[in-house]
């Protein structure tokens, strides 16, 4: 059904505004934003989810689908996209924060500081603190 809905609410789109293709990546991407911004998350995943899937090679979308999932409580699948976040991004000190704090929600403490320890070596203060060592 919601994927029945997110379709026929895009074909609506591609109408109103004179798509001759379909959406790319960054267009699922704003209208999963907008999804999300109306009150409709799992319409907003499926939309999100769609445009991973047609550019799984930007990072950023990783992160935005991963806060989405953890506010529907699907914390497995948001550590899946932490990671690949990472992966895309390994220079970020926000993935290995944001997925230290998920870590550390679900009882892993070692591999959270691990991830609050890289954070703190790429500059982020936050993750000096959470790894209780000093900034470098």
């Amino acid at each position: 059904m919601i994927r029945l809905t997110a379709g026929l609410i895009l074909a609506a789109l591609w109408c109103l505004t004179g798509f001759r293709n379909p959406p790319g990546a960054a267009r699922f991407m704003e209208l999963g934003a907008k999804a999300q911004s109306e009150g409709h998350p799992m319409e907003a995943l499926d939309l999100y989810t769609r445009g991973i899937d047609l550019a799984p090679d930007r990072p950023g979308s990783y992160l935005t689908r991963a806060f989405l999932l953890l506010k529907l409580g699907r914390k497995n699948d948001a550590l899946l996209d932490f990671t690949r976040y990472i992966e895309l991004e390994p220079a970020s000190p926000q993935g290995y924060m944001s997925r230290g704090m998920l870590l550390g929600e679900l009882g892993r403490e070692n591999e959270a500081t691990a991830d609050f320890r890289r954070a703190c070596a790429l500059g982020d203060a936050g993750g000096c603190d959470f790894a209780g060592e000093e900034k470098r």
